[in-house]
């Protein structure tokens, strides 16, 4: 008999940070909705990565799954849109694996889906000190799951984000609705949009830009911003920055100017399993 399709297949992005990921990964475990898969999408990891997904996995109440690739530079469009093949869910909701996610956040992410938009969250960056003395456990204990004066008084940037705000009127006063961009570390759209747009565009190779990619396609194809300021929560541990890809920045702006709104090398490309009838329609 074939298991019942979730509503959601969260892709989160891997890539050589286990120790990152043992601390984010238990907030997954913890999540207010079970009505969802987790496809963990690997570039190539050698550092335990594997092994830590598998342990994690035993403990999941939902399904898991772990898509790997040979690591030949960096090449997450690729291994994403090989995470929205293997995946089953009507909403794609994207993250990175050294995120911790409030309880909430698939959540938001279900209830704020909407036909016509794509989903754009935002996230605290917790500091170096306060992410060097992060445990697991700290996690597992919900520490992430309301504000707490440790982190308010901590090393880390944009603090005001730990706070969750639901009521419409206070979202509105606080101009919570206003966003112009997406983060490649939370944001969500239908299945269907994605397949529309083909994907991300594996032509984007070194670091940056694939998902600013995506978010022109997707408003070529006449899908509007929604902004999940304080909702879907969201804390980035720290690590060093690293430079976008002078090429990439290049490849940006020839798509801004051509208007098109399908890449060539995305799903499609991948093999037909990756669209059609397998998944439906939204």
């Amino acid at each position: 008999m074939t298991a019942p399709r979730p509503a959601a297949s969260l892709l989160v992005n891997v890539y050589n940070m286990v120790d990152s990921l043992r601390i984010a990964s238990e907030g997954l475990l913890h999540q207010s909705t079970e009505d969802f898969e987790i496809v963990f999408c690997d570039d190539g990891s050698t550092d335990g990565s594997e092994a830590c997904i598998a342990e994690f996995a035993t403990r999941s109440p939902v399904p898991v799954r772990h898509v790997w690739q040979e690591n030949r530079g960096y090449r997450r469009s690729k291994i994403l849109n090989r995470g929205i093949r293997e995946s089953r869910g009507r909403v794609i909701i994207v993250t990175d694996g050294d995120c911790i996610l409030h309880r909430d956040f698939v959540r938001d992410h279900l209830e704020q889906s909407q036909s016509g938009r794509y989903l754009a969250g935002r996230r605290l960056d917790l500091g170096e000190e306060f992410s060097r003395a992060l445990l697991p456990a700290t996690v597992a204990r919900g520490f992430f799951d309301r504000p707490r004066l440790k982190l308010l008084l901590s090393d880390s940037k944009r603090r005001n984000r730990c706070f969750r705000v639901r009521s419409g009127p206070l979202r509105r006063l606080m101009k919570m609705e206003e966003l112009d961009h997406l983060k490649g570390c939370n944001f969500s759209a239908l299945r269907r949009d994605f397949e529309a747009i083909n994907g991300f565009d594996e032509d984007y190779q070194g670091y940056g830009r694939e998902d600013t990619d995506v978010e022109i396609r997707f408003r070529n194809l006449g899908l509007e911003i929604k902004s999940l300021k304080g909702l879907a929560l969201q804390f980035h541990i720290w690590h060093p920055t690293r430079e976008f890809s002078p090429a990439n920045d290049e490849r940006l702006d020839e798509v801004r100017r051509s208007g098109r709104s399908r890449c060539e090398k995305g799903l499609a490309r991948l093999g037909p399993a990756a669209l059609g009838a397998e998944h439906g329609s939204r």
